[in-house]
């Protein structure tokens, strides 16, 4: 998911809400940005956000009843981890 971003006249960014549900992020999470080669690169930063934006990405959206673990096992078994 792409987003344009601008830039406040205090030097601020505001990462739109449906970035922040998707990546779990809450006021006074702390991101670090790394300036690369092909430019910039923001992520979450510290424990609270050990998952990788792929993983949280995936588990986000579900809203549905509670379902066992072991009901869920064939379906576990049939899918491929991600790379």
């Amino acid at each position: 998911m792409d987003a344009l971003l601008t830039l406040s006249s205090k030097g601020q960014l505001v990462i739109p809400a449906r970035l922040r549900q998707l990546l779990g992020l809450q006021p006074g999470d702390r991101l670090a940005l790394n300036l690369e080669a092909d430019g910039l690169h923001l992520k979450p930063h510290g424990a609270g956000h050990a998952a990788s934006a792929r993983e949280r990405i995936g588990c986000s959206g579900y809203r549905g009843p509670t379902v066992a673990l072991e009901a869920m096992d064939p379906a576990r078994q049939a899918t491929k981890p991600l790379p």
